[in-house]
């Protein structure tokens, strides 16, 4: 009876100090935030194009099928085939209480989608068959699958290498998963040739966003709760930081040449830094949030943002839209003739934002 009263007694007192210190800390104004990333100039995006305005809502990860059109997944399950050219959509198929995530194409008719919910499925472009190679729930390596997020497809190992955020919390936890931190996202493998499933040998927290090098001998991997990109050697298994963010990056995709486009979800808020330190905070924050103390707008800022990094991991290029008026929270950019596609997953984001390369230089 002691020890639970003066377990009790600790708790109430780190209660006492940690909740005037987030609420203070929760009062430090957005302005201080800092979008610059090793004296290379953050810089604002003024003009955007809307596309498909209301016709969408949620497109977070864009794959581009030629003449013009892209297909994304959408907040309430569907899959949409967008025309940029005619500013266009059309709805290709709907799975009920779904929430498809990473879209690529493996080939030129072979589509594949990490779905938070569902798992990992193709779609046939020609023939419209849709097969389920990974179902949430299944165990890999005795681990159940939950929260799949991203994936890449390597044509030389014929494998995708997709990321499962959280072997603990699924896609609606997504809070609770912030908060308590951990690492217990992993990397799945799944092999064509032999149907096997399997996981790479390391832990991340939050893994989402995957792309491989042009020669396809690394693997990145967007950690994050981390704000980081790390370079998996696929062939030494060796992991190494790849590139440091002031914000949460999101999907990860080739530019078509050596560098790489970084979708930054959100910003941080300055405090976020001390607190992602202390785990302690963490978890009061996380009952503070439950119980609507403070809302999910203490945590993160509500700003667009992403970035450019080169083929060494040095960040040279950086734009945002400060009010989110141009788009916001970006969670894909997409590289293609000479045009920027950017993706939010927010269900309030009912449009394609669309930016000329051109016009932000």
């Amino acid at each position: 009876m002691f020890y639970v009263l003066a377990i009790t007694g600790v708790l109430i007192a780190l209660l006492g100090v940690a909740i005037p210190v987030i609420l203070t800390l929760s009062r430090i104004n957005d302005n201080q935030i800092d979008f610059g990333y090793n004296q290379i100039p953050c810089v604002e995006v003024n003009s955007s194009l809307k596309l498909f305005k209301g016709e969408v809502a949620g497109g977070e990860s864009m794959a581009y099928i030629g003449e013009g059109k892209i297909i994304s997944g959408m907040e309430d399950g569907r899959i949409m085939e967008l025309d940029v050219k005619k500013n266009t959509a059309q709805t290709l198929f709907k799975i009920e209480e779904s929430r498809p995530l990473g879209v690529r194409l493996i080939n030129e008719t072979l589509l594949g989608v990490a779905d938070a919910k569902l798992g990992f499925y193709l779609y046939d472009l020609k023939t419209k068959k849709l097969e389920f190679l990974i179902k949430a729930g299944d165990l890999v390596e005795d681990v159940p699958v939950l929260f799949l997020d991203d994936f890449v497809y390597s044509l030389k190992r014929n494998m995708v290498y997709i990321s499962q955020v959280s072997d603990r919390f699924g896609y609606d936890e997504q809070m609770p998963l912030m908060m308590r931190g951990g690492r217990h996202g992993r990397i799945l493998t799944y092999d064509f040739s032999t149907r096997e499933v399997n996981a790479l040998p390391i832990k991340f927290a939050f893994p989402n966003g995957l792309e491989l090098s042009k020669d396809e001998s690394s693997l990145f991997i967007n950690e994050f709760q981390r704000f980081t990109t790390h370079k998996y050697e696929l062939s030494s298994k060796k992991l190494s930081t790849f590139s440091i963010y002031s914000g949460y990056p999101d999907n990860i995709r080739s530019d078509g040449n050596d560098g790489y486009w970084i979708g930054i979800d959100a910003v941080n808020k300055p405090h976020v830094y001390y607190l992602e330190k202390f785990a302690i905070l963490r978890l009061i924050l996380s009952f503070l949030l439950d119980c609507k103390i403070v809302s999910e707008d203490f945590v993160i800022a509500s700003y667009g943002s992403f970035v450019h990094v080169d083929h060494n991991g040095k960040i040279d290029r950086c734009f945002y839209s400060p009010d989110g008026t141009k788009f916001n929270q970006a969670t894909e950019v997409l590289e293609q003739n000479g045009m920027l596609y950017i993706g939010s997953f927010l269900q309030d984001a009912d449009y394609i934002a669309q930016l000329k390369i051109h016009d932000l230089y």
